[in-house]
Order: C-alpha cells, then structure tokens, then sequence
C-alpha cells in the first residue's frame, strides 16, 4: 500500500534527514569517540583538519536534530519536524496509534532540549552575554545525550513506518562499505608504518610517486 500522498513528501524528507543523522554519528564515534591511541594518531597526521571535521560534523548533528525537534509551526511558518509529520498523521483520520505516537514524539522533543539550547544560544545564534562571556554557556551536548536523541527519533519514525505500513529501518545499523571512518583510520596507520620503515632505511624515500 502506498505511502498517502499528503503524507509521503514530508515522511520521505525526514526519513532520510534521520539516515544521514545516524550515518554522520556513527562516523563521529568511529573517528572521534574510540582510544587515547587513535586521538593522538589523528593529532600526529593531520591535527588541525581533524579538528575541524570534528567540529563541522559535531555542528551539523547538534542542528539536524534541533530543526527536527523544532515545532511544527513557528508562527505563520509551517516547519518540516517530527512535529509536522505527527500532525500530517492525524490528518489522515485512518486507524492509527496516536496516543503512542504522540508520547514517542514528545520523549524526542523532549531528549533534544540540551541540544536545542546549545543551537539556540551558540550554534545557531550568538546570545550576547554569552559571546562576550559574561554568562555561562550551556554546557557541550554529551555522547549519551546525542545518542538517547537518536532512539527517540528512531523509536518515532519506525512507530511512524509501521502506521504507514512500511517496513521499519535499523537506522543505527547504516553501513559505510568501505568508506567510514574505521578504513580512514586503517590508512592512516599504514601511512605511519610506511614512514617508520622510510626512516628505518626499508624502503627509500624515492619509493612515493
């Protein structure tokens, strides 16, 4: 049965917002949340880019579940949130579990407000008193907070799925093949291995192209 078409433009927009969601926190963690070891190995090769893309992936996480999280309309804008889609639901006057919708909508809403409140006070937007450090910012979205966001959001959209009879997804099981950040890491240490058998006289530097 297909998908309402009221329903399927905003139900596929953030279905895929919570892949991608997913996929950029599994990378994070495979490059960023692992061994003493491996931080210093990113440090050695490239500090300052890594920096950087922890920081960059770091953002994008915190802002995409924040928009989702987001209400449904602020003022006379109409937002595409969980929200929304929980609303397009109901619209639809067919059988389904609103109550239980409704409560894992709101445990989203409500895992997301220390993310929120660092989007809305540093992200997204510079509150003054904290710019210039005459208040104290709220505090760094923590490992366990971001990942209780994600089941939440997860635990709606496949609520969500089976209301639309579609099948659920294992969001949190996204798969690199090949291209995340376990292979990155994989190269680099070879890229090391490969300098210290240079240095040793193993193999001549006139070896790189």
């Amino acid at each position: 049965m297909p998908i309402p078409v009221q329903v399927a433009p905003v139900w596929n927009l953030i279905h895929d917002e919570t892949v991608e969601v997913h996929a950029y926190w599994k990378l994070f963690n495979q490059l960023f949340v692992a061994s003493q070891d491996q931080f210093e190995l990113l440090n050695r090769s490239a500090g300052f880019c890594f920096h950087a893309i922890e920081d960059a992936i770091s953002t994008d996480i915190q802002l995409t579940l924040s928009k989702l999280s987001d209400p449904a309309q602020s003022g006379a804008n109409e937002n595409a949130t969980v929200g929304y889609l929980l609303d397009e639901i109901q619209r639809l006057r067919g059988p389904s579990p609103i109550d239980e919708l409704k409560h894992l909508c709101g445990t989203f809403t409500t895992s997301c407000q220390p993310i929120r409140a660092r989007r809305n006070k540093m992200i997204a937007h510079a509150d003054r008193a904290i710019a210039l450090r005459t208040a104290a910012p709220p505090p760094d979205a923590t490992v366990g907070q971001v990942n209780g966001a994600l089941l939440a959001l997860r635990d709606f959209m496949n609520a969500v799925a089976i209301c639309l009879d579609e099948p659920p997804t294992a969001y949190e099981h996204f798969i690199m093949r090949g291209e995340g950040g376990d292979d990155l890491v994989s190269l680099l240490r070879m890229a090391e291995r490969y300098q210290v058998l240079q240095t040793e006289g193993t193999i001549p530097w006139s070896d790189l192209p």
